[in-house]
């Protein structure tokens, strides 16, 4: 490890991310130089308190020193269900949640395996338009839960992508070029339990992003250039109403924050409400002056309406996440 993955991994752990998964694949010549290294990733992610899941064949695991302890293994084709009983006894196994089949299920039943040992993991692909069918991950995924085990899945990095094909590595193929978060929140409807990074490195924004979701429950949008979008509401902790129109995000607390600021608002020109638009209410919608909405649905122009910003494309994204109370910032991008 160099100092550059060590910070890495540092940085990811500080943002609440909990595992790591690397593979370990030993020729037959070198168990040594992989124990070594692996012995290494061990020692620091331990510091951390970072779980390591290692994906390794039958060659690898044949060749693997003994005594090295404090991981679990992902595990490639090629086991038998026997010998996975046999390694589930030991502690925790993720087996291709893609190829699992009713027949397995059935054997490592008569096997003994221990399922609370077991996890179902779905492939990364790195070819583009390889990746699995939206439809059909969903019905596995769901039978796999009804099974009791754990489910994982993957979605792509951004800072830095695997080669040689530098495409993404995501589990499903509509995500390869879908926003990040977004992505993690669609396999977190499904009933996916835990969500991986698949290529070498996330960047720091989205670190703070998926921080800021899972640890505080709070989503982050981002503005395009936006010259009339009111001060007092940037970088603040916002919510969307109890009750959630079916078109449009009401900010609970806008009208409450321009009331403060003492602003009588004059329509501005009259242009459509595109999905992601940002508005304000102008002085002709009386009581309702200062209310501010963010638009999921093209809507139609409105003289008591005004068009005050837009969110980013990633952002527009993440529309379909929030729902009655959900907590979010907007912000300038970066």
């Amino acid at each position: 490890m160099n100092e550059d993955d060590k910070q890495y991994l540092q940085s990811m752990q500080q943002h609440n991310f909990t595992e790591i998964f690397t593979s370990l694949h030993i020729p037959e010549g070198e168990p040594s130089q992989y124990a070594t290294r692996l012995q290494e990733l061990l020692e620091f992610t331990s510091d951390l308190s970072l779980h390591v899941f290692v994906d390794i064949d039958k060659n690898s695991l044949k060749n693997l020193p003994r005594g090295l302890t404090g991981f679990s293994l992902r595990l490639d084709d090629g086991f038998t269900n026997q010998e996975i009983a046999q390694l589930s006894q030991d502690g925790p196994i993720a087996l291709n949640a893609s190829t699992l089949s009713e027949q397995d299920i059935t054997e490592l039943k008569d096997f003994k395996a221990d399922f609370n040992n077991l996890e179902a993991w779905h492939n990364f692909y790195p070819r583009p338009e390889t990746g699995l069918d939206k439809d059909w991950f969903i019905q596995k995924n769901n039978w796999l839960k009804q099974l009791g085990l754990t489910t994982q899945a993957f979605i792509p990095g951004n800072k830095t992508l695997r080669g040689p094909i530098y495409s993404g590595l995501p589990t499903l193929e509509h995500q390869r070029h879908q926003d990040l978060l977004a992505s993690a929140l669609e396999l977190t409807k499904y009933g996916v339990d835990k969500i991986f990074i698949g290529d070498p490195r996330l960047d720091p924004t989205y670190q703070t992003k998926f921080n800021d979701y899972f640890a505080k429950g709070i989503l982050d949008l981002c503005l395009k250039a936006s010259p009339n979008f009111p001060p007092y509401l940037v970088n603040k902790v916002l919510h969307n109403r109890p009750d959630p129109a079916a078109q449009v995000v009401r900010i609970v607390e806008s009208r409450g924050m321009n009331a403060l600021n003492e602003q009588t608002i004059q329509p501005l020109e009259n242009i459509p409400r595109n999905v992601g638009s940002i508005t304000i209410d102008n002085k002709k919608y009386g009581r309702y002056m200062g209310e501010v909405q963010i638009i999921k649905t093209d809507l139609p122009m409105d003289e008591k309406v005004n068009v005050i910003g837009h969110l980013d494309q990633t952002s527009i994204q993440l529309l379909a996440y929030i729902s009655a109370n959900t907590a979010f910032k907007i912000n300038y991008k970066e």
